[in-house]
């Protein structure tokens, strides 16, 4: 009888442990997506809400290259060389030079957000569709409470592994990222990531490091 139990529990659990390790290979495919050779260039809307109330929104290109990026908004242009990141508002003659931490860079840079779930994050898989893809919809949690983001949900297209929508919790609000296009293959030169200085002379620099 005991045996019979044990068998029943074993088939009961297996769907469980399918699901957590389809998701982690769904992540693994996709932040290698994130990480193609050359790099990747995104369209990209990003919303901050307070409560169920989007408070803000911004849209723009982000260039990626394994940990580098740019992201340019109406509003703003930050350039980051895996060490040093550059923040500059449009039309500005000051630019702030800083060390972001992880979780600042989680704002900015998506593979850092999808990669967080090698660290102290749980996850679970559904299916559904978004703007008409057939989508993986992950759901990360937090296993400690003083994380950074407390959920993380990441819309992935089946098939192509080419991320969709970002959400992330921090502080009881969230943050959504949609991916309006994604290109890769490309062949992204190195200064795309540092602040040209040679392109804006007359700027002050404000090292905040």
């Amino acid at each position: 009888m005991l045996k019979k139990h044990l068998t029943l529990l074993a088939f009961a659990l297996v769907p469980l442990f399918m699901q957590a390790q389809s998701a982690r290979e769904v992540l693994d495919a996709t932040a290698a997506r994130l990480s193609a050779p050359g790099g990747i260039k995104a369209k990209f809307k990003a919303t901050q809400f307070n409560g169920s109330n989007a408070e803000g929104e911004a849209a723009g290109t982000l260039l990626l290259r394994g940990r580098a990026y740019q992201v340019k908004t109406n509003e703003l242009t930050t350039w980051y060389d895996g060490t040093t990141q550059w923040s500059m508002m449009n039309g500005s003659d000051e630019v702030n030079v800083t060390t972001p931490s992880e979780a600042e860079q989680a704002q900015l840079n998506p593979a850092t957000l999808i990669n967080i779930y090698k660290k102290g994050y749980k996850c679970t898989m559904n299916k559904s569709t978004l703007r008409g893809h057939k989508t993986f919809v992950v759901h990360l949690i937090a296993k400690s409470k003083k994380a950074y983001y407390t959920d993380i949900y990441v819309d992935v297209e089946q098939g192509t592994y080419t991320p969709l929508c970002f959400r992330a919790k921090h502080d009881g609000n969230w943050m959504r990222l949609s991916v309006l296009s994604f290109m890769s293959g490309l062949d992204l030169p190195a200064s795309d990531f540092v602040f040209p200085a040679k392109d804006f002379p007359k700027a002050e620099v404000i090292d905040l490091r």
